[in-house]
Parts: C-alpha cells; sequence; structure tokens
C-alpha cells in the first residue's frame, strides 16, 4: 500500500512526504490518488456487485483487502472505502456508480481525504496516545479496517502487515493531526 516519497515538500495526488524517518518508526503523509466511499442503498446488497466490478474477493465485515490496483475496506454494514493505487484512464467513482447502479450511494472523496502511514515498533505506541480503540495486535491484527477517534476526530484506520497503519484522515484535518503525529513521536525522532 506505499507510494512514492518525496521528502519535506507537500505532495500531489498520488505522492507521500516524509513526516519522521527512524528506527522504530516511519511516518509519510501521503495525497490519495482516487478514494471513494460507497453506501448500499435499502438493504441492497452490493457487496458482492462492488467486488465482482473489483475482481477481488469482498472482504468480511471491518477488514480490507487488496489487488494490484485498489484497496477494499469494509467500514461498517453495507460501507466500504475504495481506493486506487494509481492513476486510472477513467474515474473510480464513474466506474463504481456504472456497476453498481441503484445499489449503491458512490461519493469521491479523492480530495477529501489525506493518507498517513505509520510504519515500525512505535506506529501502535503513538497511536495509542490519541485512539480510542485497543490496539493490542491480539486485537487489531493486520487485516483490520475501523473506524475510530484520534485527537477526537473520526478517522478509518488499515492495519498491514509489519506493524504498518494506513489513517485516513478528513483532509481539512490533516494539519493538525500531522502537527499532533510530530508532537507525539519525540520520543522516536
Amino acid at each position: 500500500m506505499s507510494m512514492p516519497v518525496e521528502d519535506g515538500c507537500m505532495a500531489e495526488p498520488g505522492r507521500a512526504h516524509r513526516i519522521l524517518s527512524g528506527e522504530s518508526l516511519t511516518i509519510e503523509r501521503i495525497e490519495p490518488q482516487d478514494l471513494v466511499l460507497v453506501g448500499a442503498l435499502d438493504g441492497a446488497d452490493a457487496g458482492p456487485r462492488l467486488a465482482a466490478t473489483l475482481a477481488c474477493a469482498a472482504p468480511a465485515p471491518n477488514r480490507w483487502t487488496e489487488t494490484e490496483d485498489h484497496v477494499l475496506a469494509s467500514t461498517g454494514a453495507g460501507r466500504w472505502m475504495v481506493s486506487a493505487k494509481a492513476p486510472a484512464a477513467s474515474s473510480l467513482a464513474a466506474r463504481l456508480e456504472a456497476a453498481l447502479g441503484a445499489t449503491a450511494a458512490v461519493v469521491d472523496f479523492s480530495h477529501g481525504r489525506v493518507v498517513f502511514a505509520l510504519e515500525g515498533q512505535g506506529a501502535r505506541v503513538v497511536l495509542a496516545k490519541g485512539c480510542t480503540v485497543d490496539l493490542r495486535p491480539a486485537k487489531l491484527a493486520a487485516g483490520a479496517a475501523i473506524v475510530a477517534a484520534l485527537t477526537k476526530l473520526a478517522v478509518t484506520i488499515l492495519v498491514d502487515e509489519g506493524e504498518r497503519f494506513e489513517v485516513y484522515v478528513a483532509s481539512s484535518y490533516a494539519d493538525h493531526v500531522e502537527e499532533w503525529l510530530t508532537a507525539s513521536t519525540r520520543e522516536f525522532a
């Protein structure tokens, strides 16, 4: 799930810049390529159609999966987040709207979210300082997709292998979260 990194500058969509790089913790700020939220309408079972469109198995509730081109996360009953890994010839939202029809609402959040990728032994420690969820590996293992509060803000967290977390934040709060992460990581700098 990683993106190319640019040190010390604001990133364009699909690019990242490193906030912190150390032995036990690395943090990157990533501007997503295409990010779409999907919600099933009127009890419709949009999950199988969504998974078929993305050519992957539908993830179990509060889990995520990925293909060569996309990340698909189940963020609640009848709700999914889809992120493209690279630019596509056509809009992800338009493709999903066409495939899902009246079974789901599709909202393009490409410019509405920023991703903070935390990786290393210190990642859980830093997130635990401001997160309302039990982050211990026994409770939140690789493959988990949760909606939680981080510094009192609603975020989506995807847990990957190797102590890597991707935290999706509303773009209007991204600077606040970056400042909070910077302050919370002093012990790892």
